[in-house]
């Protein structure tokens, strides 16, 4: 986690330095996200996945210093931080947004790797010849399956930059195609632990379906302006 990070931002401070912007701002911006996201991840395991735990989690000083997050509540807190500290307190100029997308992608790459090393969010059963034995069972590697779908997208990324498409424009790209590659790739999750709810929908399907839906209004929107 800590590699994860630390890619993602000097990767961040390359991008900010070879576009000549501003990186005194970047510190705090990343200290703010850094621990809401922290705490958002935490959250959202509570919500769903700590199950009938969730009371011996909430006390414990080894839950929220340790191991147990959720990829999209450390999104979707750390996203609600950064519109306060640019929109609100007007910390940072919100229009280089785009600048952070490439390191949030490649982070992500990373802290799936961990995954895989570390054995959780693991994959469903299988028999092929790269399935990888975790809880006793040969499984689908679906760590490194979006581990490698986000070093793609993170390589898109920064081609979207280079062809200096628009800000909204690079971030609904980042939001549209990771919410279809993670919907996608939760079929191949056999950890029970991460909840299945409505329709037999995990609750990370269900956050990418909202994720889907709110790309594809700000992209037809910015069209039909």
């Amino acid at each position: 986690m800590g590699l994860a990070w630390g890619v993602g931002f000097y990767l961040t401070q390359y991008l900010f330095e070879k576009y000549n912007e501003d990186t005194s701002v970047l510190f705090k911006l990343f200290v703010g996200v850094f621990v809401s996201a922290w705490i958002g991840a935490k959250v959202l395991f509570l919500l769903f996945s700590a199950q009938h735990k969730i009371y011996q989690y909430l006390y414990a000083d080894y839950f929220w210093l340790g191991g147990g997050f959720v990829f999209y509540g450390g999104l979707i807190f750390g996203l609600i931080f950064y519109l306060i500290y640019t929109l609100v307190f007007k910390k940072f100029n919100f229009q280089k947004s785009y600048l952070l997308v490439p390191g949030l992608i490649f982070g992500h790459a990373i802290g799936r790797i961990g995954c895989l090393l570390t054995g959780c969010c693991y994959g469903s059963k299988c028999a092929l010849p790269w399935a990888v034995k975790i809880a006793e069972e040969y499984r689908h590697p679906v760590q490194l399956y979006e581990a490698i779908a986000l070093l793609c997208l993170g390589y898109f990324s920064l081609s979207w930059i280079k062809a200096q498409k628009s800000n909204i424009n690079i971030i609904t790209n980042y939001f549209l195609y990771y919410s279809i590659i993670r919907f996608i790739l939760e079929f191949f999750r056999g950890d029970e632990i991460r909840g299945v709810f409505w329709l037999s929908l995990s609750a990370s399907q269900l956050i990418s379906l909202g994720l889907l839906s709110l790309a594809l209004i700000i992209k037809f929107k910015k069209n039909s302006d």
